[in-house]
């Protein structure tokens, strides 16, 4: 029984320039993952599998993918 617990304010991704380069941080990795498994008898699609929870996964990591090779600035 894992307690939920919000992460509304807080930051899950970091970007910026270092030197002549670019850093992304990621807290969380499910995201960029596609993910599905069995939970209490129903499938349960996680990460870029979730169009109805985050439907947002794949153009976000699209955007940071394009943001890092130079092709988003």
């Amino acid at each position: 029984n894992t307690k939920i617990t919000s992460a509304e304010g807080w930051s899950q991704l970091s970007f910026k320039t270092y030197g002549t380069g670019k850093v992304v941080v990621s807290g969380e990795a499910a995201m960029f993952s596609a993910q599905i498994t069995v939970y209490q008898g129903k499938t349960v699609n996680m990460g870029m599998n979730s169009k109805e929870l985050a439907p947002d996964n794949l153009q976000l990591l699209l955007n940071i993918i394009h943001w890092l090779d130079g092709k988003l600035e």
